[in-house]
């Protein structure tokens, strides 16, 4: 084996330590560029759960509230009956006769108490706004002022005469009555409704607004129609009923009276399922101070008639005169 030269190996050596000793050049990092934008989470099928603030306060779940329904109960006054009870309380008569079934309509003597099956609702108010969206009145009718009156409840019963001077008969009448408080300008709105569900032609015919009590001190009352739809030619849904044998007594201070007649329906006609027989009493001026409507307790054949009574008080005025208007509708096949 040959020995390496001791030149060689010098060298080597010199080399090693030099290398060694030769600083190295710095890592310069190259910024990252910054993204503009939205990000957006990759779709997984493990959710993720969203971060909740630190000052977060974990709602308690609270309960649905149901309505607890509060019977509302009348004791009849004098001179009460159903269908001004029923009015009052924006109920129908047969309504409530059907949650009074141990109630004779005709025999109710005072203090006689009544339920009145009204529908409970979330946050009801002795006197809810009820807001409609009115349509102009139609040229063809004619809306008088409306005349009120105080009632022994200290509530407000309302009538407004609409006049059909349409050459054709008016159905489904109703309208909306404002009262404004003087004082407060405060408004409140009742819905009026129409007796009858048929307005003939060239006659006139009161809504009905009540306003429970209290009433404002100082107070206005505006009216205007709502729903006022014209009765076909060949409609078939209303029979011609006839109105005879009319007797009126009146009470000797003309604030009350007592009514009776007969109504038919001619031979060949269809069963008369619903008779109704309006009486609208008027004072010296015209303006309407009360009514009252009978209803038939059975249905009406053809050929045959039946006997009606009223009793009809004002609440204003005496009563100068009354006016009679029936209404038969067919019995349903």
């Amino acid at each position: 084996m040959k020995s390496v030269c001791p030149s060689i190996f010098l060298l080597l050596i010199a080399l090693l330590v030099i290398s060694a000793c030769t600083p190295q050049p710095l890592m310069t990092p190259i910024p990252s560029p910054t993204l503009d934008g939205t990000l957006r989470p990759y779709p997984s099928d493990t959710p993720t759960q969203t971060p909740v603030p630190t000052d977060y306060i974990s709602p308690t779940s609270s309960p649905t509230i149901t309505p607890t329904f509060t019977p509302v109960y009348y004791s009849v006054l004098s001179d009460d009956d159903m269908y001004a009870i029923a009015f009052r309380y924006g109920i129908s008569p047969q309504a409530l006769m059907t949650a009074n079934p141990t109630v004779n309509p005709r025999f109710m003597g005072v203090g006689t108490v009544l339920l009145i099956p009204l529908t409970p609702m979330p946050d009801a108010s002795p006197s809810p706004t009820i807001q409609l969206s009115p349509t102009p009145t139609p040229l063809y009718s004619r809306l008088h002022e409306p005349k009120c009156y105080k009632d022994g409840s200290e509530g407000l019963w309302c009538f407004v005469l609409v006049e059909n001077d349409f050459p054709g008969d008016l159905e489904n009448v109703g309208g909306l009555v404002t009262l404004t408080d003087l004082e407060s300008e405060e408004t409140r709105h009742e819905i009026a409704i129409m007796p009858l569900n048929i307005l003939p032609t060239g006659m006139a015919l009161p809504m009905v607004a009540y306003f429970n009590p209290p009433l404002p001190r100082k107070f206005n009352i505006s009216a205007q129609v709502d729903v006022l739809l014209p009765v076909p030619e060949d409609d078939d849904r209303y029979l011609n009923i006839i109105i005879s044998d009319q007797q009126i007594i009146y009470a000797e201070d003309d604030l009350s009276a007592q009514l009776s007649g007969q109504v038919s329906l001619a031979d060949g006609l269809p069963t008369a399922q619903s008779v109704w027989v309006l009486a609208v009493a008027f004072d010296s001026e015209g303006r309407v101070v009360a009514i009252r409507r009978w209803e038939a307790q059975s249905s009406l054949l053809p050929g045959t008639s039946q006997t009606f009574q009223i009793n009809i008080y004002s609440l204003g005025a005496p009563i100068d005169h009354i006016e009679l208007v029936a209404e038969a509708r067919p019995q349903l096949p």
